[in-house]
């Protein structure tokens, strides 16, 4: 008796879908938004991976051009041996710049493609001086050639460091122009070789930086639409159509971000820069940023293992990585579709309010003969009335059509009004005397011949809002009528012609036609 009753289930169903709505919109939502973000994730990294793998193309071209290079070896150290050796692989690729062979102390021997031929440059034993030679077709040229201004020390500890830091197997990309005081920006790709006496040594290739943007540029591109090479010092060098239309004075030299004129790679760079501050590298993982009120999401992966910390950069608007599931569309039209369903189901809800009240209000009748005798005890009011029996007259001894009567007006009363519950087999004074004086054969003769009056009486439509039961009280047996308010009037068909009842306090009051008519207004 003490369960969820009447309006309660009803706003209980009513806010329970509400609820129910909102909760799986926010899940659905929650869970599109982490599909979005591993997606763009995903999608970020892998395009970095694979633009990363065409810059290794032009590294893996050059070794595999030499058989000792690409086995990791180098067979003398002669500047003659490789000067021939070097050569040949400049020669054969125009894309590269210069040759560098280096090991613990630094500089070992330089090769470069400049003043029209080839210059050498090999270091003294004691790394004070640097012996520059040019060769053009193959001979070393007449004239006195004094090199270029080298800054010897900081090329060797610079070098040397990289050495230091080199596992075999690996590669570590930087730049490298600001070294060797050349007008066009260099990278370098530095590896470990042996030579074939057994030395490690670190083996440097230098790549003008407009050939890496080129083979950028030609790439795969995998969803991005800005691609730039990025430094931790928050430098940047964009790529040719993909954001890099910067002025010649500027082409191809590393910017910083209020240099860049694209706005996307602007932002994306500035946001590496405050992300790495104090860490000089790039973040482990991409994020996004909103530009022109477009979400893009960007990431620089890194192509240093140790150095300035040269990463590749993209940036990837987020309607490339979203599948149609995931879209804004989507998102919206599953929004739309799931407040129809909801307010579809609220109306429903609202059609029924009267039976999910009912239903709700069922739950509040006697089920136990200690719930009975606890309605006794409340004692007769405007939801409780005690009824001595159904049919038999005590006074006339025999059965009457009023004492039927009496009954039904209360029950047409109780749908009328709040609900409320009949105790057939009580007294007056709360004496439960049980109605065995009606001498039914059993309980569901009893409660057929009780249905069988409502069905003739109020009409059939009302009986699901009437629940009866016989339950025994101190070995009396009780017929306990509840009754739950009904949507609709609820007019008693007696022998005097129709009646309709409601309750006033502990009694079952008529109304007039006027009072009926008010009564309508007043609960249509």
């Amino acid at each position: 008796m003490h369960g969820i009753k009447g309006k309660q289930l009803y706003r209980l169903v009513f806010y329970g879908v509400i609820f129910a709505v909102a909760a799986v919109g926010a899940l659905v939502y929650t869970g599109v938004r982490e599909i979005r973000h591993d997606a763009a994730v995903v999608a970020v990294e892998n395009s970095a991976r694979g633009l990363s793998g065409a810059v290794t193309v032009l590294l893996n071209a050059v070794r595999n051009s030499n058989q000792e290079m690409g086995q990791g070896l180098l067979k003398s150290l002669k500047p003659a041996a490789l000067r021939k050796e070097f050569g040949a692989v400049l020669k054969d690729h125009q894309n590269l710049a210069a040759v560098m062979v280096s090991d613990g102390q630094g500089l070992r021997y330089l090769l470069t493609r400049r003043f029209g031929g080839m210059v050498e440059a090999v270091p003294d034993e004691m790394h004070s001086a640097v012996a520059w030679t040019l060769f053009k077709d193959g001979k070393a040229d007449d004239k006195p050639f004094s090199g270029w201004e080298l800054e010897l020390p900081q090329v060797d500890h610079v070098l040397s460091d990289e050495f230091s830091h080199l596992e075999p197997g690996q590669v570590n990309w930087r730049s490298a122009g600001r070294f060797h005081h050349v007008n066009v920006a260099w990278i370098t790709a530095s590896s470990l070789v042996d030579s074939g006496s057994g030395e490690r040594l670190m083996l440097s290739f230098a790549f003008p930086a407009e050939a890496i943007l080129s083979q950028l540029s030609e790439a795969e591109r995998g969803g991005a639409e800005r691609i730039f090479l990025y430094w931790g010092d928050g430098r940047a060098m964009p790529v040719s159509g993909l954001g890099a239309d910067v002025g010649p004075d500027l082409a191809g030299q590393s910017l910083t971000p209020d240099q860049l004129p694209d706005p996307v790679v602007r932002q994306a760079v500035s946001g590496l820069a405050a992300r790495d501050k104090g860490m000089n590298k790039a973040p482990d993982k991409p994020f996004s940023f909103v530009n022109n009120h477009e979400i893009w999401w960007t990431w620089a992966m890194p192509l240093s293992i140790f150095g300035d910390t040269l990463s590749l950069g993209v940036a990837v608007p987020r309607k490339n990585v979203l599948s149609t599931l995931t879209s804004d569309s989507f998102l919206q039209g599953g929004a739309v579709v799931l407040i129809l369903m909801a307010f579809g189901v609220l109306f429903i809800l609202h059609r029924n309010r009267g039976r999910i009240e009912s239903l709700g209000m069922r739950r509040a009748a006697a089920l136990t003969a200690g719930d009975v005798t606890d309605l006794i005890q409340a004692g007769e009011g405007g939801r409780l009335e005690f009824k001595q029996t159904l049919r038999f007259n005590l006074k006339s001894g025999k059965n009457g059509k009023e004492i039927e009567h009496a009954c039904l007006k209360t029950v047409s009363a109780f749908l009328n009004t709040e609900g409320g519950t009949l105790l057939i087999g009580v007294a007056d004074d709360g004496t439960v005397t049980g109605f065995d004086e009606d001498r039914f054969d059993s309980d569901d003769k009893a409660l057929l011949h009780f249905n069988n009056l409502v069905d003739r009486h109020i009409g059939t439509e009302f009986s699901r809002y009437i629940d009866s039961k016989v339950i025994e009280v101190c070995e009396k047996r009780v017929l306990r009528v509840h009754c739950v308010p009904a949507p609709a009037p609820a007019i008693l068909d007696a022998a005097k012609g129709e009646e309709f009842f409601v309750r006033s306090g502990p009694a079952s009051r008529s109304l007039t036609l006027k009072q009926f008519h008010d009564w309508l207004k007043k609960h249509q």
